[in-house]
């Protein structure tokens, strides 16, 4: 069988069997790849070649995606497998993770002060996230309990600050009142913190302030 090579646009280059189309690579894997267009090639050569080209386009799409935003290891993995095979992506995957590329800790650290900081999640939402993207239990709870040591969280404080800013106006009547309780749980507070929060809204003078 003869492999040969045409220049597609940038970078793109077109491999093709005896004439017929079989995939496309980079010019750097190409240029690396130690062959020149018209060599002959064999069943097994052509195979690890395939292989090795998979394996690339992997690892470029996994980048492509890192370069977007960070990804835990099983959201990348997840992603890569509605596109390529499982060698392939059990390959580009551990490249990522040598590399450092790829780090479930970092991931989770910066992904929960994100939840805190900016979207006012409670601990048990924060908790759910994480899980959600794949992060192992002992990760998740090292880190939350970390951050809440380290920056010294009042979840009742923060209730009464989103009630201020977002539900004040809400707390009409007790149907109304149970509508806040319900979102306030949805962000990951605690039913004993929501009470306690709440229980400051109840003075009519306060009331009587705004």
């Amino acid at each position: 069988m003869k492999i040969t090579a045409k220049q597609g646009k940038g970078k793109k280059i077109h491999i093709h069997i005896d004439g017929e189309y079989l995939l496309t690579v980079d010019d750097d894997f190409w240029f690396s790849s130690g062959y020149i267009s018209g060599d002959e090639i064999d069943d097994g050569d052509l195979a690890a070649f395939k292989e090795a080209a998979g394996s690339r386009l992997a690892f470029n799409s996994a980048m492509y995606s890192l370069d977007l935003r960070d990804h835990s290891e099983r959201e990348l993995r997840n992603k890569l497998s509605r596109k390529f095979d499982e060698n392939s992506v059990n390959t580009a995957m551990a490249k990522l993770l040598d590399l450092g590329l790829v780090n479930d800790c970092r991931y989770a650290e910066n992904l929960t002060r994100e939840l805190f900081e900016r979207k006012k999640y409670g601990k048990n939402r924060v908790k759910s996230e994480l899980y959600q993207r794949g992060i192992a239990s002992e990760i998740i709870n090292e880190v939350i309990e970390t951050y809440e040591n380290e920056n010294d969280t009042d979840n009742i404080k923060t209730i009464v600050d989103i009630i201020r800013k977002k539900y004040y106006n809400k707390l009409v009547d007790e149907k109304s009142r149970q509508k806040v309780v319900a979102a306030l749980v949805r962000l990951g507070y605690s039913f004993s913190d929501i009470r306690s929060a709440m229980s400051e809204f109840s003075s009519d003078d306060y009331f009587e302030e705004y």
